[in-house]
């Protein structure tokens, strides 16, 4: 019995530690999140969601006048900023999973400077300058690549 009691007291020792490593991962990780999102635009990333689907709406000849685009621009607000703001609060948890203590740390660092604050603000845009490229680059691949998906999947097991 006493064997037994050792064994599980040295078996235990490391995933206390673990959980107490992953704790002090979260509450680093939380102050990067809670400087980012001080920071961050979420008008500026909500545009980039329903940016594209203007796009390919005024890609088949129908045009969308600025009255519209506004309206449509408060339907994703409203649709999609509170959710979005609790789905990036979570990101803590996330990054203590994913990432080192180092990493996390480098990277709060980085976002308490005024280039990383900088590069926070300017990662919408960023977001939104790459999208028409990479829905172009992706309706030009789709015609022959469901083909391919459609016989990968209906294939026997």
């Amino acid at each position: 019995m006493r064997c037994f009691l050792l064994t599980l007291a040295l078996v235990s020792l490391p995933f206390g530690a673990m959980a107490d490593e992953r704790d002090e991962r979260v509450k680093v990780a939380q102050e990067y999140v809670t400087m980012a999102l001080a920071d961050f635009d979420m008008d500026a990333l909500i545009a980039t969601m329903w940016a594209p689907v203007v796009q390919q709406v005024e890609g088949s000849g129908v045009t969308v006048t600025p009255e519209q685009r506004s309206k449509i621009d408060t339907l994703y607000k409203d649709t999609f900023a509170a959710p979005m703001a609790a789905l990036m609060q979570e990101q803590a948890g996330l990054m203590a999973d994913m990432m080192t203590m180092e990493e996390i740390t480098a990277l709060r660092d980085f976002y308490a400077t005024p280039e990383g604050r900088s590069v926070m603000a300017k990662l919408p845009q960023l977001t939104q300058a790459q999208q028409p490229g990479v829905m172009k680059l992706i309706n030009d691949k789709m015609p022959a690549l469901m083909p391919k998906v459609l016989e990968i999947v209906n294939a026997a097991p």
